[in-house]
């Protein structure tokens, strides 16, 4: 496909979603799509590459945005990808010269992050996620869970929760948190009131709060594990 008009790339999704779409055509390089399903006409945010999308990408996000498709189709991931740059990793000292880790010894995050965008954001979010490099050190005070990198649109998770002591509820709800910080506008405050309620708002918060606390330990600790414990 030619480089489309944005007139042309507005009537090829309408045409695909069944839809009546508002469409915005933005420069954010962190967020290449983001709709909302429920809206009328369907609010859709397009970076301007996708003017530029072969015609199976534009079919494919069509489909999806009209909720033919419940998952961010793998040829839009891929335009994705290649216009950021390729599968790369962002450039931090965590995940620096090695690919994107999904897949780890007890949980993948890419269905991790597949169940979680279904379920809680429409399916509208576009990012990558990967496990970050293991700590070398036996014990930290404090140790960060997850990061969102907006820049790369990559969230990465501490390989700490890559184990079966750590449930996997546990761990969507971590990537549920990283996955808030990837809907927020540019510049806008990260743990802002109205982050905090939507995190509050996740049902698994109050059981994950409790469990974070009475698991400490296992969290700063590099050694071998001990059984967790349950919240009451």
């Amino acid at each position: 496909m030619d480089h489309l008009t944005p007139e042309k790339l507005h009537a090829a999704l309408e045409r695909i979603s069944r839809r009546a779409i508002g469409l915005t055509l933005t420069n954010n390089t962190s967020s290449y799509v983001s709709f909302c399903p429920t809206s009328v006409p369907l609010r859709v945010r397009l970076q301007r590459a996708f003017l530029a999308a072969p015609q199976e990408v534009v079919e494919s996000l069509g489909r999806w945005i009209g909720g033919q498709q419940k998952r961010c189709p793998a040829c839009v991931r891929q335009f994705i990808n290649s216009r950021q740059g390729g599968a790369a990793p962002p450039a931090d000292r965590t995940t620096r010269g090695k690919r994107l880790r999904p897949r780890g010894r007890c949980y993948n995050l890419d269905e991790i992050f597949d169940k979680v965008n279904h379920q809680c954001f429409s399916g509208r979010l576009g990012c990558r996620i990967g496990w970050g490099r293991q700590s070398h050190r036996r014990y930290v005070h404090v140790r960060t869970l997850g990061s969102y990198y907006r820049g790369q649109n990559v969230i990465v998770i501490n390989p700490v929760l890559d184990q079966p002591s750590v449930p996997q509820w546990f761990v969507e709800f971590t990537v549920y948190h990283e996955c808030l910080h990837a809907i927020q506008n540019d510049g806008e405050r990260p743990h802002n009131a109205r982050f905090k309620q939507r995190l509050r708002d996740h049902p698994d918060y109050a059981q994950a709060v409790v469990w974070e606390k009475k698991n400490i330990r296992l969290l700063t600790t590099r050694a071998k594990p001990r059984t967790p414990e349950s919240p009451e």
